[in-house]
């Protein structure tokens, strides 16, 4: 099944897929989740990226995905949500690990440990070259939610600095984290 997965993602897509599944064992490992389902979620995550504006409507509408006002302006945020529909529907993926894989672009409200380890990881792969990801993988050897913070900062940032729609659901998780004590500032 890895196999033909993989078999769909091209070029730096399938370099990220990799890097994605290696962060997510070992975020996994570290942080006590599940190994085989981090590593199955991070496979699946992207296995729609690579698709138009178009395709990824033509799928919400296929799987019943009813898209937000900030996702029909941004249709390649969809990606997390259709990858999730083909990891159920082709793969047979349990729901948590289509949950997370849903939820890796845009986190959410109460996200879960693997939906946590997925986000965390598509950040922090080893692929990941920009500005703060240094950071965020010194701080995702020490705690996974300082970590995750650290990330929706740097995401929150850059989006407002680039004048960017900001997904709600990017709000209700950063909110959560901050709700809940978790800072990433010593």
């Amino acid at each position: 099944m890895r196999k033909g997965i993989l078999s769909r993602l091209h070029g730096y897509r399938y370099e990220h897929t990799l890097g994605c599944e290696r962060a997510a064992r070992l975020l996994a490992e570290r942080f006590g989740g599940d190994v085989e389902k981090a590593g199955f979620a991070a496979i699946l995550h992207d296995i729609t990226k690579h698709l138009s504006p178009q395709e990824q409507l033509n799928l919400c509408a296929k799987y019943g995905i009813i898209p937000c006002n900030v996702e029909k302006s941004e249709p390649k945020m969809l990606h997390g949500k259709t990858a999730a529909a083909i990891a159920r529907v082709e793969y047979g993926a349990p729901e948590d690990v289509c949950e997370a894989i849903a939820c890796h672009t845009t986190g959410k409200h109460g996200m879960t440990l693997l939906d946590k380890i997925l986000y965390l990881a598509d950040y922090i792969e080893e692929t990941r070259d920009f500005p703060g990801v240094e950071k965020a993988r010194e701080l995702a050897r020490l705690s996974l939610d300082r970590a995750l913070l650290y990330c929706y900062d740097q995401t929150l940032t850059e989006l407002i600095a680039r004048g960017k729609l900001i997904h709600s659901d990017t709000i209700g998780a950063y909110n959560d984290m901050i709700y809940h004590g978790i800072r990433w500032r010593e």
